[in-house]
This record gives structure tokens, sequence and C-alpha cells, in this order.
């Protein structure tokens, strides 16, 4: 049965410490999505030999020519390096499971009826129990993929042990091992870890984890399954709680003349319990800024899983919802004071600047600027939207909204634009001449790009969590 006692925690060595060949594992990553790309580039860099699985036959035909099917920060160069040593290969064939230590599954857990749609990890073990059934040396199977507290030790081990004919703990070990990657620095974040945090069914599946990751610096918590996997709801809450609270403090400024949330919330920087360990601020302050709100692929579905999940088991989460609820409630109401500046944006031509959740990457799930665009159509404007990535404006045109290649097209004629994304391109490009193109210079500024910047006087600038004092007032 899975430990109910603290686990004991393993300090793991640094990562750039070669690793012994003796020592280095066969690792399959089921699921070759943000995820698992990332976990197997970085396993691979570590000295392990890594097999990515996935059904996409395209993004599988890229990994094994060396080339990243993603945008991601200094994945392309891992990939081509593990490429070229041999330490990453790629197939459709999860029968590669059956070879190696550790399997992991990554794939999706997208947002469902329930909360939360764990039909791919079902298929995901299943598939990984057939490929294991008849197998020796005690492979052990490690879910990545973010799942309710009590998955892997219930519903993940019952389809692996129906499929294997074996039993957890006996036959094949089982963990849970979430990812703690922010896209945009996801390979940072694996190679240089803050923490590592390994569920186990029992000892032996967590000294194999354990041996996995002893290529990397950072402290390994050894948890029950159950608390490994609330860890990860647990951190995406945090994090997008103090974005929710930012926002909360910016629409307050947005109401009071004379108010700015940059200035506001900088003086609340300054809180001792905010100093960082080695001097300056702590990371936290990065989520303590005001603007469109949270996308992406986690903190959205997470949340909203989690609140479910309080639901089903009688613990409501009322603060859980309520952030969902203020981050929603964002984009629209910037593009209200955008409507409201403009007298109203029907017929209007509005550039979008940025189409990404973030800067860095070029995923649109659950993007603000998405919700941005929406109620623009809704008050009858008509959005034309850049974004530096072609993935993202390819994105976004196969979901019906009109792009434009640069920013300058998109600028052209403009009756008012609305910045989504803080891409650092837009911040360093030349405003006096686009703004000069535009019909009516009006920009709402939705991620303070545009903060310092010296501009032409008669730039009409709406910033997120701002509200200056009416001229007359002045």
């Amino acid at each position: 049965m899975p430990h109910d006692e603290p686990m004991p925690h393993d300090e793991a060595m640094p990562h750039d410490e070669a690793m012994p060949h003796d020592e280095a594992m066969n690792v399959a990553v089921v699921g070759a999505g943000y995820v698992g790309l990332v976990t197997g580039a970085c396993l691979a860099a570590a000295g392990h030999r890594v097999t990515c699985i996935d059904r996409d036959g395209a993004r599988i035909e890229a990994l094994a020519a060396g080339r990243s099917p993603i945008h991601e920060e200094g994945l392309p160069e891992l990939i081509a390096e593990a490429h070229r040593t041999g330490r990453l290969a790629a197939t459709t064939d999860l029968a590669a499971a059956a070879e190696a230590r550790v399997v992991m599954i990554a794939v999706g857990t997208p947002a469902g009826p329930g909360g939360i749609d764990l039909s791919a990890v079902e298929a995901a073990a299943s598939d990984i129990g057939r490929a294991l059934r008849g197998r020796t040396g005690f492979p052990v199977v490690a879910v990545k993929s973010t799942v309710p507290p009590g998955t892997t030790a219930t519903i993940i081990r019952d389809h692996l042990e129906r499929q294997s004919g074996g039993r957890a703990g006996t036959a094949f070990g089982l963990a849970m091992n979430p990812e703690f990657l922010s896209q945009g620095s996801a390979v940072r974040d694996f190679l240089e870890p803050d923490r590592i945090v390994v569920g186990q069914w029992d000892d032996r599946s967590g000294e194999i984890m354990a041996a996995l990751y002893r290529p990397f610096r950072a402290p390994i918590l050894r948890l029950t399954l159950a608390e490994a996997e609330l860890v990860k709801y647990a951190a995406n809450t945090l994090q997008a709680t103090l974005i929710s609270y930012a926002n909360q403090i910016a629409a307050l400024c947005e109401a009071i003349p004379g108010t700015d949330q940059e200035r506001v919330l900088a003086a609340v920087h300054l809180d001792r319990m905010l100093d960082g360990p080695g001097g300056g601020r702590a990371g936290a302050v990065a989520f303590l800024s005001g603007g469109l709100g949270f996308g992406g692929s986690c903190f959205p579905k997470d949340l909203a899983a989690l609140a479910a999940y309080g639901r089903r088991i009688g613990v409501p989460l009322p603060l859980v919802e309520a952030v969902l609820a203020v981050n929603a409630e964002r984009p629209a109401a910037l593009v209200d004071r955008l409507a409201a500046a403009a007298g109203g944006l029907g017929g209007k031509r509005v550039a979008v600047l940025g189409l990404t959740f973030k800067p860095g990457t070029d995923d649109l799930r659950c993007s603000p600027a998405l919700a941005a665009i929406e109620r623009l159509a809704v008050l009858g404007a008509h959005p034309i939207a850049n974004d530096p990535l072609p993935a993202a404006r390819a994105a976004a045109a196969g979901r019906g909204i009109d792009t434009a290649g640069t920013a300058g097209e998109a600028l052209e004629g403009a009756d008012a634009a609305l910045i989504a994304t803080a891409w650092p391109q837009y911040r360093s490009l030349d405003w006096p001449s686009l703004l000069a193109a535009m019909r009516t210079p009006l920009v709402a500024d939705g991620r303070g790009v545009m903060a310092g910047l010296t501009l032409p006087a008669e730039l009409r600038l709406i910033r997120a969590g701002a509200c200056p004092i009416p001229k007359e007032d002045a």
C-alpha cells in the first residue's frame, strides 16, 4: 500500500555533472506536447536515453529529424544535440515503452465535464499496461500529467494492473511526478528546478525516481501520491491568486482618479515578506502586477478542476472560484474602457497586438487576447490582430480572426489599438510613425508595454490599472 507517513527528502546533484554511463536510464515519455517534449529533451541532456511517444505523426517526424515542433526558448538546441548524440528518439509506437526503466505519462488533461477530462490519461495508462505485460525488472510508471488527488492511486493504477496483469509495487512501480514549467522558460525551469516532487506508491518506486533526477541540483521531496498531485494544484493556485489580487487592485485604481497600480504595487513589493533569499525581491513579485489576466493551458483549467474537485468531496473553494471570476473580467473591462474613450467601437477597425497568452510561446489556449477580441466583436468592432510568431497568427486565422503580418499593417488606418501580449518587440516599435498612420491615435495598453516610452503628445493612452486625473481637475 502507499505510504501515509512523511517521506524522505533527497538532495540531487548539479545538473551539469556528467552522469556515469551505468546510471543512465532508458526513459519513455508518452505524450510529446509542451511538457513531454521539454521533459524528454532535458532528461536526454542530463544523460538519459529517452524515447518520446505520440500519436501525432507530424510531431514525431519533426522530432525524429532533430527539430522542435513547438516554440520554446532553448528547446530546438536541446533536441538537436540529443538527436546528434542518439539520446533522443521518437516514435508513434507505444510498444517502445516496454523497454523503459521509467515510463512517464505526459498527455493532456483538458477541461471537461466535472472539471477535467482524464480520457487521454486513462488511454495512456491502458496502453502502457499492455506494453508492460510480461515485463520483468520493475519498471516505474510516473504520471507527469496534472490530475486530481487520488487519480494515480486509483484510476491510473487500475488501468495499469488490469492491462499488464501485474500489481503495483510488485510487478511495476508507480509514481506521481508533477511538472513546474512555465512556457517561455520551461527548459530553464526543468534544468534548474527549485524542487523536484516525487509521489511514490512504495519506497522502491521513489528510489528509482530519485535516481532518475540525481543529475539535477534541487531537493527531491518524496511524498504520497495524493500529496504530489495536490502540490501541483496548490502551486498553480497560489500564482494565479497573486495575479488576481493584483488585478483587483488594478480595477480599483482604474476607478480612482490619480491612482496607478504600478506605483501602488511597487510600494507593496517592498514589504520585507517579499524579500528574496539572496537580496532583492522574491520571485512572487513577478505575479503581483495588474493587466489582462492569466491564460494558457494550466492556470484556467487547473483552478476550475480544483474547484470542481473541492465541490465533489464537500469542500467548497470560494477563493479559487473568486480568482477565476476576477480573471475572467479583465479583458472585457479594458475593451469597455477603450470603447468609452472612442465613443463606441461599432464599425471601427481595432488593432490587437499580441495573440498568445504570454510572450515566449506560440500557445493561444485561454489567451486573454482572444477574450478581448471576442468582446470587440460583440461591440461591433472589426478587430485585426498581429503576433510576432507566424504559428500564432496561423492559429488565430484558423479561428476566423483577421490577422496582419506586422504590427504596422494592423495599426495602419486603425481607429484604436489594444496591446494584449507583452512581446518585447512591441516596445521597440517606431511608435511615433505607427501612431501617425492610425486614423485615431488611441491605444489601450493591457500589459504595460508602453510604460516609460517617450510618446507623441497626441496619443490618448489607456493603461490597465491606471486612472489619470481629468484635465479639468488637474
